[in-house]
């Protein structure tokens, strides 16, 4: 795969493809596609190709001290981004079902495959994908001791205590990913030698395009497409703390990370000081829609906002990321 373009191909090409992929899953969805489709095809895509790129990416990164920060980092950011969902939404006071599901998708950002890492491997391609790997690894933790709270205090809550979600979600084979990003990176730190035919078959990138024109595919099947005219001041608010706040909290960790003599520059052609921004620039997770459904929240508010926040990633911030980073 030759990534060798110039800077309007490198921008306008990822653009396409996610645009083409979310407008095909759409289509499919008009044509009949359901929902038990949507969600075999991502079990798929988190099992296989997730998995296959988070375990082979980290098992060849160089790795240095400073890379352990990266997961701490990424639950700072999000909690950043939580924190402010709860002061804004207390602010407007808006019923508490609509809170939930605000406070959900200002604080659960696209970090992996679908968004995150995607763009980083554009920019950084294989060494990028690996430390977006690592800043990743938070996510798990996040979603049951962070997000699911939030939620239960929100919403009335899944017929379950919570102790029995963690336990779930750690369990879930969805969480497979975070499995095999520990198994990479336990090969890594013992010094085995991953294969030369890895590379030479181009197994990362063929799982990586497959895996992220799949998972867009999805997205455009589990669009909603309604309710677009209201809650415009709710729409702009979460794009202040996505866009704006989040950034700026981790780079404000990236610079106490250099003034401590810690700086997160990676070896490797992907310094950790970028793809931390580039994370932390991500729009509105899909997890935020599930979570808001799970306990009974405003789903198709958390639906709307993460379809608006995430056409504006793509229309402003993923360009600008692209060009700047790129």
């Amino acid at each position: 795969m030759n990534w060798d373009l110039d800077a309007a191909a490198r921008v306008l090409l990822p653009i396409g493809l996610i645009a083409g992929a979310i407008g095909t899953g759409y289509g499919a969805q008009r044509a009949g596609v359901g929902e038990q489709a949507a969600r075999r095809l991502m079990l798929f895509v988190v099992t296989v190709p997730y998995a296959t790129v988070a375990f082979l990416a980290i098992w060849v990164l160089p790795f240095t001290p400073e890379l352990v920060a990266m997961p701490a980092m990424g639950m700072l950011v999000t909690t950043a981004g939580v924190g402010a969902g709860v002061v804004i939404a207390r602010g407007l006071r808006l019923p508490r079902a609509m809170a939930g599901a605000f406070v959900l998708t200002a604080g659960a950002s696209n970090l992996g495959f679908t968004m995150g890492g995607f763009v980083n491997y554009l920019l950084f391609r294989e060494p990028g994908l690996a430390v977006a790997a690592m800043y990743t690894t938070f996510w798990d933790f996040a979603m049951v001791l962070l997000l699911y709270p939030v939620a239960r205090h929100y919403g009335h809550g899944a017929d379950q205590p919570l102790w029995r979600l963690i336990v779930a979600s750690f369990a879930d084979l969805r969480s497979l990913p975070l499995l095999a990003t520990a198994l990479g990176l336990t090969l890594n730190l013992a010094g085995v030698a991953r294969p030369a035919a890895i590379a030479r078959w181009h197994v990362v990138d063929v799982a990586m395009l497959v895996g992220a024109v799949v998972a867009f595919f999805v997205t455009g099947l589990r669009l909603q497409l309604g309710r677009f005219h209201e809650h415009r001041r709710l729409y702009a608010l979460v794009a202040l703390v996505k866009f704006l706040l989040m950034p700026a909290v981790a780079a404000a960790l990236v610079g106490l990370m250099w003034l401590a003599g810690h700086p997160l520059v990676h070896p490797a052609s992907a310094p950790g000081w970028k793809v931390a921004l580039v994370q932390a620039s991500t729009p509105s997770a899909i997890y935020a829609v599930v979570i808001s459904n799970l306990f009974h929240l405003d789903d198709r508010l958390a639906s709307v906002i993460f379809v608006v926040n995430t056409a504006c990633y793509l229309a402003v911030v993923m360009p600008l990321v692209l060009m700047i980073f790129g």
